[in-house]
């Protein structure tokens, strides 16, 4: 059983009432699948979102809705496209599972990314057939400023459309309604031929920045400069 992870005003999961307009053809995939970084590093995770050539446009006007990529009359589910406070938007969501878990940190904080560019209610987003989009999901950042070493693994991101509606009742979250369409995941059966993994290694001695190797370099010279001075002043002749 799949855990979600709300993000932005509304709760965006890998739970789907639909599947994707069939002329809508999309991958979504890791940028940079695999690496090594140290323990006090932050990871960032990198999607790529590539359309088939043989795709539809996927774009969206100012106000982030949809106007290609996405059907209305192929839509079944329980929400009514037609009222006018309905809202269809894309989305993003991470899967809470494997050792680099979104939901239950353990070694790492894990945050959305909200910076533009990303995914998360695109205005005037446009990505036409054939072309890729990439972006910054978010990033795992080592709690306490260092994590245990060892392999870490994130298997499963997705985008979507999503559909919310706020009820009869605007200011009561109790009648909200909030339906997904898929789009693309990356790694939904957690195969590790498709996860995302990183190799954390122990950080290593302080390697001294330029300025202090100058700092030492002259402590050095005053050092042998004093001991020169010594060496004269115990020389005696006779």
């Amino acid at each position: 059983m799949k855990t979600e992870l709300k993000i932005a005003a509304t709760a965006a999961a890998l739970a789907f009432s639909g599947t994707a307009h069939a002329a809508l053809i999309a991958n979504l995939s890791f940028v940079q699948p695999t690496g090594t970084v140290f323990s006090n590093q932050a990871i960032d995770v990198v999607l790529r979102l590539t359309l088939d050539a043989a795709s539809d446009a996927l774009t969206t006007n100012g106000s982030g809705t949809p106007i290609s990529g996405f059907d209305p009359l192929n839509y079944t589910g329980m929400i009514d496209l037609n009222d006018p406070n309905t809202r269809i938007f894309l989305n993003e969501a991470a899967e809470c599972s494997g050792s680099l878990n979104p939901c239950t940190p353990v070694n790492h904080q894990f945050d959305f990314n909200y910076a533009q560019p990303n995914f998360i209610a695109p205005a005037n987003f446009d990505l036409q057939p054939g072309q890729s989009f990439d972006w910054v999901l978010g990033t795992f950042t080592p709690i306490s400023g260092n994590a245990a070493p060892g392999s870490y693994t994130f298997y499963n991101a997705g985008v979507h459309f999503q559909i919310f509606n706020p009820g009869a009742d605007l200011f009561d979250s109790a009648d909200d309604q909030t339906d997904f369409i898929n789009i693309s995941e990356t790694c939904r059966d957690q195969n590790p031929a498709c996860a995302f993994s990183r190799e954390v290694l122990a950080i290593g001695p302080a390697v001294p920045e330029p300025a202090t190797w100058a700092m030492m370099i002259m402590g050095f010279g005053m050092v042998g400069a004093g001991v020169r001075r010594r060496a004269k002043v115990a020389i005696t002749y006779a």
